[in-house]
């Protein structure tokens, strides 16, 4: 393998953050690199000298950043909704310094306009919104032209997609109009070299790294933030740039591939290519996961039998709801009707299923949200994920639950799907956090240890993980049966720790 260049002699100095702060729980499973920023890497690493930190790997993040960001002399950094108040703690950080610093990500896109009229802005020098590589390399060129003196080359207002500051001036900042979406076969591949940070980076105690095939997704979920960065628009990279960059991942010591798509069923025909292709690489012996639709999974088993013989072992399956009614609000149309099809198309296939379940909804009383729970049961979901519904900024959800009273908590920390911030008609949020903790609490038990396929499919990262957590459930029976706790008790500690998918069984 060829490394890729670093360093530009006598050029401008760039770091990119990822967030340190993820959803526990999850962490433990799959804690995947960064590949927007390895991206965004790629397509400037012409012009600057760039390196890229993924923080949650750290047990100490800021301490790195401290130590690390002297000498550059601009300071990126993504954030979502829940990640957004450390990226500003990180900023003050690259402040400090002496750098300039860039947000990008879903959050500061979406929220461009308020960030830009409160006293976040002090802390941003510029908000790249949407797709990062064509801005980001154009503000690259505005940056390295005005310090060179040459400032007639481009200029802030001509960089399309970018927030920034008016020079001389304090308080709002300007938005440029938004960028159209690129052509992604013109998009440069990711730069794994520019990792400063390349230990630690697991899923089930195998190395993992992500790659993607496609961009975007044309349905029209109320509480999804992806039509809000790129439209409903779905664009697909050419096949064999996906296989060339699986090589490059594998190659830098991946054993897994993650494909983080947003949508990658949309086109069930161009799925099973990539997968004939997988094959035909010889690349079959790496395992690969995504996040996929019922409804995608559903329609076609050969594409299912093709994913296990290319090497898929595990899927995310969006199913939300098991209630029409919900559906309907969440806008996923008949989502649950192809859930039972598509979980045993990948069970015959010996890939793993995790589902998300989608709770909390305006109509929810406490029955509807154990139907969920009863769902997966009866699908024998080997990770189901039970979700709060998330009045997320800008969506279209956001809007209806504002409008029926029913938000209630804007600190953007807890909107992390896991965390209650609204309450339904008949439900506090409280009671719907609670809920659902349940859920997570009882659903892991001896029932589902018998039939889980993760203990057949990685022995050693499950044994680890039932070694770890028996002690803890043990000393929690322990408390309840001896009066000491009381499972309120339990779940206000799992709240304050934000690990919220243990419980006790």
């Amino acid at each position: 393998m060829q490394k890729r260049a670093l360093q530009c002699e006598g050029s401008m100095k760039v770091l990119l953050l990822s967030s340190p702060v993820v959803q526990k729980d999850f962490d433990r499973i799959a804690r995947v690199p960064n590949l927007g920023l390895a991206s965004i890497a790629g397509n400037v690493d012409d012009l600057c000298t760039i390196h890229v930190a993924d923080l949650h790997s750290l047990k100490d993040p800021s301490g790195y950043v401290r130590k690390v960001v002297n000498g550059y002399d601009l300071v990126g950094l993504t954030a979502m909704s829940f990640q957004y108040q450390e990226a500003l703690n990180l900023a003050r950080i690259a402040k400090e310094s002496g750098a300039e610093t860039v947000f990008g990500g879903y959050h500061p896109t979406l929220a461009h306009q308020e960030i830009g009229q409160n006293e976040d802005s002090k802390l941003i020098d510029y908000i790249v919104r949407g797709e990062g590589e064509a801005t980001f390399r154009d503000l690259i060129r505005t940056i390295q032209a005005k310090t060179g003196g040459n400032v007639k080359e481009i200029g802030l207002k001509e960089v399309l997609g970018l927030s920034y500051h008016q020079e001389g001036q304090e308080g709002k900042m300007i938005h440029n109009p938004p960028r159209p979406l690129l052509d992604v076969s013109q998009i440069k591949p990711p730069n794994r070299d520019s990792r400063l940070i390349r230990e630690g980076f697991t899923s089930f105690e195998i190395t993992i790294d992500s790659v993607e095939t496609s961009r975007g997704c044309t349905q029209g979920c109320k509480f999804c933030s992806i039509n809000l960065m790129y439209g409903r628009h779905f664009r697909r990279f050419p096949i064999e740039r996906v296989i060339d960059d699986i090589r490059d991942a594998e190659a830098h010591g991946a054993g897994a591939i993650f494909f983080p798509d947003d949508n990658i069923t949309l086109d069930v025909k161009r799925l099973e290519k990539l997968c004939d292709a997988i094959i035909e690489a010889g690349l079959t012996h790496l395992r690969y996961k995504t996040q996929a639709s019922a409804r995608g999974i559903a329609s076609s088993k050969r594409l299912v039998d093709k994913m296990g013989e290319a090497g898929f072992d595990g899927v995310f399956l969006g199913v939300e709801s098991v209630n029409k009614r919900n559906l309907e609000f969440l806008g996923k149309g008949r989502m649950s009707d192809d859930a039972d099809r598509a979980v045993q198309y990948l069970h015959d296939n010996d890939i793993i299923v995790s589902t998300g379940l989608i709770g909390g909804n305006p109509d929810d009383d406490e029955e509807d949200m154990w139907e969920n729970f009863k769902l997966a049961r009866r699908l024998k979901v080997d990770f189901p994920i039970f979700y709060i519904s998330t009045p997320y900024p800008e969506t279209q959800m956001r809007a209806e639950l504002e409008e029926m009273g029913l938000v209630t908590n804007d600190d953007f920390t807890k909107y992390d799907g896991l965390h209650a911030n609204l309450k339904t008609k008949h439900l506090s949020d409280e009671e719907v956090q609670y809920i659902t903790w349940q859920m997570n609490a009882t659903y892991y038990d001896f029932e589902w240890f018998r039939y889980n396929k993760v203990k057949r499919l990685y022995p050693k990262w499950f044994a680890k993980e039932m070694l770890r957590l028996a002690p803890f459930y043990a000393k929690r029976k322990i408390s309840l049966a001896l009066g000491l706790k009381k499972r309120k008790d339990l779940f206000r500690e799992d709240l304050a720790s934000g690990e919220l998918c243990k419980g006790v069984t």
